[in-house]
């Protein structure tokens, strides 16, 4: 997959996780205000169902006074004389309070040609009495006056005193049966003299700056109504709110995080896939030249022992021909290392641990690379410093880790080489050191050369090949050996390799 493209996946799927994100932010905050608006409905019906209980209390307590003290007045007994045909007042009378009168017929013929209706024989009909309705309706009109004149009277009266019953106890019933269980402070306020006032409620209501109030009007219904409202708020209406938003959200929440998760993990597996591609390909390229570095130096020796103008003493001759086997050793040793590519990818590196001098090896991989620092017209100096240089290690790994240092220092160099190689002993611990005066290593970089497979961007200088596994193989060596390895670089003038290992005791 080429970079352009995982450019555009990448840009494809931020965008689709930024319009998730968008169109979650649009829900909650639209759910928010449905939840606002549905407890605002609910509240507000609380607060009317309270003014109407207290209307209740009102219109009860007239109907208890009007009975108790009103006796309404005696009829009279005379006639009445609502019927033509009536003689005596006697059957009148005998109507009480009853308000109707019974009537029985023993004609058997009806005639409806003039729109009048016999009934059959002993037939009894009830017919109300005119004047027990017209009873009825002065006693209703009566009592409709009486009532205005009770409520007008109590319309003049201050709100506390209409009040005929505990309004914090009905608000408490009236909200938790609509299923709000928040603490709530209330108050009652009126207009005095054109200013308004608390008259009633709690003492401590004092709603801060952006809570919520809701109110009503109180005996709303009257002819000429004070401006009184009850009020109610809750103190920690913002926290419930939140709390329950956040039961709805944080679930959104954690899938939304679980999907960018995925979304950097799989692009940093594709990023990762590509570079190790780009590696492999690097790896194959570089393979020759890393062959060919001991080859080069074998061909080297060879050449200085068929140059008749060199003195072949026989110190020469054995120093040369050493080279050539350490070289073909080092040759056999590479070959194997690439058959062994794979275990290392796996985290599989086998060593085979011995004691070891540290001393002898450095020694022998010095004299062993010298003549390449020296045929590029550079120098390669060795300090052995080390005391106490016997380790426990694997002699053919440690062996690459210096030569890859060794050759980084030369590749990475300037024009002429310069390369310091030191051992020493320090709290127990043998340390090898390598130093160049070559490109250096910037800051942002230092950070990442042990990185698996990382390559300092470095220009022209970085199409020098190098070590198929790079630095992360050294560092992972020196830890294998319970070892350490510490780097210190400046930018033109050279950096700073120092190797630990565990001394023996």
């Amino acid at each position: 997959m080429s970079k352009k493209m995982i450019n555009i996946l990448a840009i494809i799927m931020a965008v689709a996780v930024v319009a998730m994100i968008s169109v979650q932010l649009i829900t909650i905050n639209k759910t928010a205000k449905l939840v606002e608006k549905d407890n605002n409905l609910v509240v507000t019906r609380a607060l009317k169902d309270v003014v109407d209980i207290c209307v209740y209390w009102e219109v009860t307590h007239f109907y208890e006074l009007d009975a108790q003290y009103f006796i309404p007045d005696p009829k009279p007994s005379k006639g009445l004389g609502l019927f033509p045909n009536s003689d005596s007042s006697e059957s009148f009378n005998k109507l009480g309070r009853s308000g109707r009168l019974a009537i029985s017929y023993d004609q058997s013929t009806v005639n409806t040609s003039n729109g009048v209706i016999t009934f059959g024989k002993n037939q009894t009909i009830i017919i109300p009495s005119m004047q027990s309705s017209y009873d009825r309706l002065s006693e209703k009109q009566s009592q409709d006056l009486r009532y205005q004149s009770y409520m007008l009277e109590r319309s003049e009266m201050k709100v506390e005193d209409r009040i005929m019953g505990d309004v914090r106890h009905e608000l408490d019933l009236q909200l938790k049966e609509a299923g709000i269980l928040l603490p709530f402070k209330y108050c009652i306020k009126s207009s005095i003299n054109g200013k308004t006032e608390i008259v009633m409620g709690d003492t401590d209501y004092r709603p801060t700056k952006g809570t919520r109030e809701y109110k009503t009007a109180l005996f709303y219904d009257q002819s000429s109504p004070k401006p009184n409202f009850i009020y109610v708020y809750f103190p920690d209406q913002h926290s419930e709110q939140i709390k329950a938003m956040t039961n709805f959200v944080l679930p959104s929440l954690i899938l939304t995080l679980i999907i960018i998760g995925i979304f950097v993990f799989t692009l940093q597996i594709i990023l990762r896939q590509k570079k190790l591609s780009q590696i492999k390909n690097d790896f194959i390229n570089n393979m020759t030249h890393e062959l060919k570095t001991p080859i080069s130096t074998i061909s080297l020796a060879s050449q200085m022992l068929k140059d008749n103008s060199l003195v072949h003493s026989p110190s020469t001759i054995d120093h040369i021909s050493g080279v050539i086997f350490d070289e073909s050793k080092r040759l056999s040793s590479q070959v194997e290392k690439v058959l062994q590519m794979a275990v290392f990818n796996e985290g599989k590196l086998k060593l085979k641990f011995t004691d070891i001098d540290l001393n002898q090896i450095v020694s022998q991989a010095a004299s062993n690379f010298e003549i390449r620092v020296t045929n590029s017209g550079g120098t390669l100096e060795t300090s052995i410093q080390a005391y106490d240089p016997i380790i426990n290690g694997d002699e053919v790994h440690i062996t690459n880790v210096i030569f890859n240092l060794l050759d980084n220092a030369e590749k990475y160099s300037k024009e002429i080489p310069k390369i310091e190689i030191l051992t020493e002993n320090k709290s127990g611990w043998v340390i090898v050191q390598i130093r160049d005066y070559g490109i250096g290593i910037s800051k942002e970089n230092l950070t990442q050369i042990f990185e698996r497979f990382y390559r300092i961007p470095t220009g022209n200088v970085h199409n020098v090949k190098g070590f198929g596994l790079g630095l992360s193989y050294v560092k992972r060596v020196v830890e294998e050996h319970h070892g350490k390895i510490k780097v210190e670089s400046t930018v033109g003038k050279g950096t700073k390799f120092r190797i630990y290992f565990p001394v023996i005791k």
